[in-house]
């Protein structure tokens, strides 16, 4: 080889870069990013890529530059000598909770509403990805960009700590809850884009939204305030602190489960089940409500908690009652070759099958059984402990609980025959039903109220308030009936209640008179293709010779 061949091989192996470890390296974050969720792919490149990211991470930093530079500059030469720090804290709070409380939840709404006013969803709708991993992808990209938001603002929260005033354990405590708060928030914003595809009540949802999402904003801001001034340390140190933390995280938890469950079951298409997971989600709401309550009420007994907990249960049902019973009651061949066919499957299985009737029971029944667990509780603590006394009897609680439920029957069945009338005429999806049931049960207490103001009983409790359902039970609860008005009570609410389930009762029988389809043979054939597909055989070792 010749010297100028000799120096253009030395040439071309400078000019082409050696296989090193960044390249290896390259190619393993490129096979993990294959792995990764593709809706949190497209989004994440999008958003981080939009001019409102771009402005607000901006913003966020222009804020946090500026407050460190005033924050600094207000305090003076006291920040040598004093604890200010919890000061410079709430300004950096302030800043970062906007966008994780409202910006985030806010874009992820739009995010997913966008696609179904648009109609790009059905190109997602016809892949193989499935409702959750279309919601998981979304709610990863919320998530990302919180903690870019969280990135920016940490060596801000961090300085706080060492101009003292505020300990290290309460500014992990509020990015905790804060995280969690926007991670709720932007579920729950999630669940409303997929409550309808109609573009003008879309604009209704996205008003209403930015509301609730100011709101949560404020009282954040509050609730920050008085803990930082006042409940820092000396809650920590408190026992009941934690368990509060602790109830109020499981309830957290639960209902962004549920709203998760919820709003993929509105991206699968309409021939699938969408109420049977929902449905055992509730199910472990009542188990986790009620044994929170039990631990409670044996920690600390007193009749208030079996109030608060039978009251929190009447309305946690009622709502879940009015989505459920907003549902179409006909089954699609899909879901009737899944129903339960044995005799035990059809009685306890039946009330997990989508329908408007099965919902209504659903509902009714699981409010009974935590209405009687409650009472069956203050009950026994009742009898082994006679000597205390009391403010809510047992008698009391138990006419509270019987009312509580009558009312639910009554509105739920009221709303679901309703409902059923009006599709009659033209299709009522779920948002409607809900909004029904709210203006169902608001009308059933301002309407009377509206009509007594102008009379003299519009002061002092009488029959004619039995329809206002507030003050029927406060006054239940609180023993001001006299033994004619709870007598005239207890019969007339069990009256109203068993007249609408009877009315009710045709639909319900409708309901739970379907029965299971067999498979045909090419629907057998090509789930046994997937399942094959999905779960290969493995290999079996005959002889240890092979």
């Amino acid at each position: 080889m010749t010297t100028i061949e000799q120096a253009a091989a030395v040439g071309i192996e400078e000019a082409v870069p050696p296989s090193g470890r960044w390249q290896r390296f390259d190619a393993l974050t490129e096979r993990w990013g294959e792995l990764l969720n593709p809706i949190l792919v497209k989004e994440s490149r999008q958003a981080l890529k939009s001019k409102q990211f771009s402005i607000t991470f901006a913003l966020v930093l222009a804020f946090g530059w500026i407050w460190s530079m005033l924050g600094v500059a207000w305090i003076g030469p006291e920040i040598y000598s004093e604890n200010r720090g919890g000061d410079m804290f709430v300004g950096y709070f302030l800043i970062l909770s906007f966008p994780l409380l409202v910006i985030v939840p806010f874009t992820a709404f739009r995010s997913l509403a966008s696609e179904r006013e648009d109609g790009t969803y059905e190109l997602l709708s016809i892949s193989t990805l499935r409702p959750r991993q279309v919601i998981g992808g979304k709610l990863a990209t919320a998530l990302l960009q919180m903690m870019v938001y969280l990135s920016a603002m940490a060596p801000c929260l961090a300085f706080t700590y060492f101009l003292r005033g505020i300990d290290f354990l309460t500014i992990l405590w509020v990015i905790f809850w804060i995280f969690t708060a926007s991670t709720a928030l932007s579920i729950f914003g999630l669940l409303l884009a997929t409550a309808t595809q109609a573009r003008h009540w879309q604009v209704v949802l996205s008003v209403l939204l930015v509301l609730g999402l100011g709101i949560v904003f404020l009282l954040s801001i509050s609730l920050m305030l008085q803990f930082v001034q006042f409940g820092g340390r000396l809650g920590f140190q408190q026992r009941e602190f934690w368990i509060a933390n602790a109830a109020f995280l499981t309830a957290v938890l639960a209902y962004c489960l549920l709203a998760w469950c919820i709003a993929a079951s509105q991206l699968a298409f309409a021939s699938e089940n969408r109420s049977t997971n929902v449905r055992r989600v509730m199910l472990l709401h009542q188990v986790l409500f009620a044994g929170w309550i039990a631990y409670l009420f044996a920690e600390y007994p007193a009749e208030e908690a079996v109030l608060f907990y039978m009251s929190l249960l009447a309305v946690h049902w009622y709502v879940l009652g009015a989505f459920m019973t907003g549902e179409w009651p006909q089954l699609s061949t899909r879901v009737k070759r899944s129903l339960p066919q044995t005799l035990l499957g059809r009685v306890f299985l039946t009330w997990f099958n989508p329908g408007p009737g099965t919902g209504y029971v659903f509902a009714v029944v699981n409010l009974a059984a935590g209405l009687l667990m409650g009472w069956g509780a203050l009950y026994a603590w009742f009898q082994f402990v006679p000597g205390r006394s009391w403010r809510i009897g047992p008698e009391a609680m138990a006419s509270f609980g019987l009312a509580a439920l009558c009312y639910v029957v009554i509105f739920l069945g009221l709303g679901r025959l309703i409902v059923a009338g009006l599709r009659r005429f033209f299709p009522v999806n779920m948002l409607l039903s809900v909004l029904l049931h709210v203006v169902l049960t608001q009308a059933a207490w301002i309407v009377p109220f509206v009509f007594l103001a102008m009379s003299d009983f519009r002061d002092q409790y009488s029959l004619l308030h039995i329809t206002n359902w507030p003050w029927t039970l406060a006054e239940v609860a609180d023993e001001q009936l006299t033994d004619l008005e709870l007598a005239a009570v207890l019969i007339s609410l069990p009256v109203a209640a068993m007249f609408v389930l009877a009315a009710n009762l045709p639909g319900i029988v409708a309901e739970v008179r379907h029965e299971r389809l067999a498979r045909p043979r090419r629907v057998e054939e090509e789930d046994a293709q997937i399942e094959a597909e999905l779960h290969p055989p493995q290999p079996v070792q005959i002889s240890p010779w092979d």
